[in-house]
């Protein structure tokens, strides 16, 4: 015994010098021993298991960072060309022009930086939320009718068909209330021609049209950074459907989403 001990401790030593990972492993008939031996080497797995996904987090994080800086970069170098652009033009209808381009880069801004700061939020293992009944169909008027004058410019008039108007949620009013905005942000986003709400049985889903060149990968629409298409929405975190995905997770409900032709469905189950 004292010699396969003495074989492994070699092993273990020639491991932590080199940062190897092969498995512990020497001939013996001893159970103490191969019993031994699958413990380092279950730790150590864990161990590896550990290091990899700080690395990969570390890397998320990087991702992030360098995303976030560019995309706050984006609209303030727009807002520093459009204010030199009033500072040299006396025509008035033109300043009101690029007064309005402005506030709409800034809401970009805004959108961005609430974005990140929700995502650190509610990922915060430590994050506690407060929960109250309410009903969820005056939560999803109020949300479009903010989203008006989007709409009004794609030509869509999104469509609310509920079974039950009345529909109680227990759950976070803020964290509803941005998931829903994500939600039809993301239709305005991708989507055109129509947008559709339903309620069937406590089941909520999302429907708009996309168009037919773009290409969207359901196994990775929930990711984080995930932005669909990456040409034109440069102006987005790709944070949007990650944020929804874990509000939906933090009230213990199940989201998915399909693809018929091109029409996308968001299905958000709120009965589990």
């Amino acid at each position: 015994m004292i010699n396969d001990i003495k074989k492994i401790n070699e092993q273990i030593d020639y491991k932590n010098e080199h940062e190897s990972h092969f498995e512990i492993s020497i001939q013996s008939n001893l159970k103490q021993i191969k019993y031994l031996q699958k413990k380092i080497n279950s730790l150590y797995k864990k161990i590896q298991e550990i290091e990899e996904l700080a690395l990969k987090k570390e890397k998320e994080m990087q991702t992030l960072m360098s995303g976030i800086s560019h995309d706050i970069r984006t609209p303030l170098t727009s807002m520093q060309g459009y204010l030199k652009l009033i500072e040299e033009t006396s025509d008035e209808e033109e300043k009101k022009k690029y007064l309005d381009t402005i506030e709409y880069r800034l809401e970009t801004l805004k959108t961005i930086l609430e974005d990140l700061f929700l995502h650190s939020k509610i990922n915060d293992s430590d994050y506690q939320i407060k929960k109250e009944e309410f009903e969820i169909y005056p939560f999803i008027c109020k949300v479009l009718a903010s989203f008006y004058y989007d709409f009004d410019s794609k030509n869509i008039e999104p469509v609310i068909l509920f079974s039950n108007e009345h529909l109680l949620l227990n759950a976070n009013q803020e964290m509803t209330m941005r998931m829903l905005q994500n939600l039809v942000n993301n239709a305005l986003k991708h989507g055109k021609n129509y947008f559709e709400i339903n309620e069937e049985n406590g089941i909520i889903s999302f429907i708009n049209n996309i168009d037919n060149n773009k290409q969207f990968d359901l196994e990775s629409i929930f990711d984080r950074f995930y932005k669909g298409d990456q040409a034109r929405h440069q102006n987005s975190t790709g944070l949007g459907l990650s944020i929804v995905k874990k509000i939906v997770e933090i009230h213990n409900w199940s989201i998915k989403a399909t693809l018929d032709n091109d029409i996308l469905i968001i299905t958000i189950n709120t009965n589990i």
